[in-house]
């Protein structure tokens, strides 16, 4: 294992912590990436970076969670994925017009570094690797892209909602049994349903004993059954 390289507070090594676009980067092009870096605070509900607004920063999560979501002319909400600790938040307007096309916002406390766009251009102009990274990573947010609208075409809403609690437990906790930090109308965006149907439907996989629920404690009781119905 490659030895850790420490910029201030920030490290980068080998860890599956380290976001994987910075995680291949030398000592020299991660110093010059993190030159200028803004280390963040924003408090839960704060908005990160706003939907409209000029793209001028990636976001590198530290510590804490957020929600990226789409902001819909009349009103209403769709919640695209969250991010945490060890992940990167940039804008799709990179290198297109340079505008957030989603709004982020904390859903606890989050601690992070603001790294320049230009800092980033200016690496990825000189490195092969840096360039792979963001390719593989626009290539990632293209296939959840695609996949989250395959969901909402053909999915019941059962099939949604069990989707959404199997991209909870595979991607956001790591666990079968987690404490919800998002709000049922937050879980309603994210299947893209009201929230009065994302409630009843969660209900009904409660009854049928596939999962439990008690507040914002859930835990998946029947992994298979919940899994062949996210493909309902």
């Amino acid at each position: 294992m490659r030895d850790c390289i420490h910029y201030g507070t920030c490290t980068i090594c080998c860890c599956e912590s380290t976001p994987p676009l910075f995680r291949k980067l030398s000592k020299t092009e991660f110093n010059e990436l993190h030159s200028e870096r803004k280390e963040v605070v924003f408090k839960a509900g704060e908005v990160i970076f706003k939907q409209g607004t000029a793209l001028t920063h990636f976001a590198c999560f530290r510590e804490g969670m957020a929600k990226v979501y789409y902001e819909r002319p009349e009103g209403s909400n769709m919640l695209v994925n969250i991010v945490g600790a060890g992940r990167i938040c940039s804008g799709i307007g990179l290198y297109t017009d340079n505008i957030h096309h989603l709004t982020v916002q904390a859903l606890t406390d989050v601690n992070l570094c603001l790294i320049a766009t230009k800092d980033i251009e200016a690496v990825i102009e000189k490195s092969k690797v840096m360039a792979i990274e963001m390719i593989t990573l626009t290539n990632q947010n293209s296939i959840q892209f695609t996949h989250k609208l395959a969901n909402l075409t053909y999915k019941s809403m059962a099939g949604r909602v069990a989707e959404v609690l199997l991209y909870l437990q595979n991607e956001i906790y790591e666990s079968e049994r987690f404490t919800l930090n998002l709000s049922r109308q937050d879980l309603a965006d994210l299947a893209a349903m009201t929230k009065e149907s994302f409630i009843r439907t969660l209900k009904e996989l409660k009854d049928a004993g596939i999962i439990k629920v008690n507040r914002n404690q859930v835990e998946i009781v029947k992994l298979n059954s919940l899994t062949k119905i996210s493909n309902s």
